[in-house]
């Protein structure tokens, strides 16, 4: 077992790969080692920033927001969160699709390939998005909101049908969009993202105050929140296609269909596994909704909300090696793949651990400076939230290694498995237990079909890479699979 210094050693490439700005020249496998750690650490330090700024900005708007709408207003918008959020997959994993092939074509400087994929990821989301907009005006007049949210109160009820159409047109808005961000995530830009995400955290609290200000209903609090980041991401995409690279700019006669085809390919087993984890994670607040009402979501949603952070901090940074990967991969480095694995998943594991204890003893007392004293979760719930944070963070280095070496197809058994197996058990926990069940479904259901699973391959993947090395061969990341 290593020591804590020859980890704390073992970082140091980390550090002085973030104080070089700028790319060096890429001539051997070291050369191009440290690039990969100089992208990465770049990308992981302004997704910290973005994610600090919107920390704060969410902290402001729960607070803003749980006291101005009340308990019951307040987690019918969670709810409505939660059903559209369960719609992310509908871009059928084509835009995390596109972080594979083009971190891909980049590795292998195939700049041919990497506007093919560009364009027709961008015009098969634009179809994607215009399909979905189609179906949710045939829709809408069907859908009584009021049962769907099991809502009680004549001012939930008018306002809730206005605040689905809002988000969800946001949402579809954006579909398209998913592209330039997954561009920019294959190139190894991600930093650039996370700063414009900065950009819209802050633009979507600035619009809520005003929302506020002139006591606007949900819908317009909605709208406040969710439509300034779509504005902010078409910022980003023009300055991607209109300055930085130009050359990837998705113009129709690029469109491919066997870069489509590859796409769909890889996009499927990307949109199975988004399937799935938005089913199993995403309808907790839906199954508490129905069967305790939409107040109860509020008791629910905002310690889960504490906890994500936690988490979210995890993600950022094996988000940011996943491209690092997919080059890796192309470089045919395996030794590199290991130990950049292991750093990230000792270090993140260790340290969430740590913040997760820390929430459970002293959540209440956070929750009472951020909320108020009327949110009161039981040190039950938050134990077991504790839980479940330090499960994600013992899977999600391991999701982020098998996306970016292509072994999508165990990842998405063990999420359909996990999906099937926690909406039954939350239903059966919470007609038991109360909305701690909600939390244990979703606990057992991810420690039997993911984390055992996972592990297993995961050591298999790293055994397989532990040797190989050489120089950049034509297979593609999907081939891997």
């Amino acid at each position: 077992m290593k020591s804590f210094a020859s980890y704390a050693r073992s970082a140091l490439p980390w550090l002085r790969s973030f104080l070089r700005l700028r790319s060096g020249k890429i001539e051997t496998a070291g050369d191009r080692s440290r690039e990969r750690y100089r992208r990465a650490s770049m990308t992981a330090a302004a997704a910290s920033f973005s994610k600090i700024v919107s920390m704060a900005t969410s902290i402001l708007t729960v607070r803003l927001t749980f006291r101005y709408l009340g308990a019951e207003r307040y987690g019918m918008w969670m709810t409505i969160t939660s059903v559209v959020m369960m719609m992310s997959f509908a871009d059928l994993g084509i835009g995390n699709g596109l972080i594979n092939i083009v971190a891909n074509a980049v590795g292998r400087k195939d700049l041919r390939a990497a506007r093919q994929a560009s364009a027709s990821g961008f015009w098969t989301l634009c179809v994607i998005a215009a399909l979905l907009a189609l179906g949710m005006a045939a829709a809408y007049p069907f859908i009584d909101t009021s049962r769907l949210f099991n809502l009680r109160s004549p001012l939930a009820m008018r306002e809730a049908g206005p605040a689905l159409l809002v988000f969800f047109y946001c949402f579809v808005l954006n579909v398209p969009l998913f592209a330039i961000r997954n561009i920019q995530t294959g190139m190894q830009n991600g930093f650039a993202n996370n700063l414009w995400d900065s950009l819209g955290s802050i633009a979507s609290l600035a619009a809520l105050l005003f929302a506020i200000r002139i006591h606007g209903g949900l819908p317009l609090l909605v709208l406040s929140l969710a439509a300034p980041p779509v504005i902010v991401s078409m910022l980003n995409g023009l300055e991607l296609f209109g300055r930085s690279h130009p050359e990837l700019l998705p113009s129709p006669s690029a469109f491919s269909r066997e870069s489509a085809s590859r796409l769909f390919h890889t996009g499927m087993m990307f949109f199975l596994l988004q399937l799935a984890i938005s089913v199993g994670m995403q309808t907790d607040n839906i199954v508490i909704a129905q069967i305790l009402g939409a107040k109860s979501v509020a008791a629910y949603a905002v310690p889960a909300r504490l906890f994500s952070m936690i988490n979210s901090f995890l993600i950022l940074l094996s988000s940011a090696m996943w491209p690092a990967y997919a080059d890796a991969v192309a470089h045919s480095d395996g030794p590199w793949i290991r130990r950049s694995f292991t750093r990230i998943a000792v270090s993140g594991t260790a340290l969430t651990i740590i913040a997760a204890a820390f929430l459970a003893i002293f959540g209440n007392q956070i929750l009472a400076v951020w909320v108020g004293p009327q949110m009161h979760a039981s040190p039950a719930l938050l134990t077991v939230f504790g839980l479940q944070c330090v499960l994600y963070a013992y899977l999600q280095p391991m999701n982020f290694l098998l996306n970016g070496v292509g072994q999508l197809r165990v990842q998405v058994v063990g999420a359909l498995v996990m999906a099937v197996l926690n909406l039954a058990l939350s239903i059966l926990f919470v007609f038991r237990y109360g909305i701690i069940g909600a939390v244990l479904g979703t606990v057992i259901s991810v420690l039997v079909a993911q984390v055992v699973p996972l592990t297993v391959v995961t050591r298999n993947v790293l055994n397989k890479f532990a040797q190989s090395s050489g120089e950049p061969h034509s297979q593609s990341v999907d081939a891997v699979n």
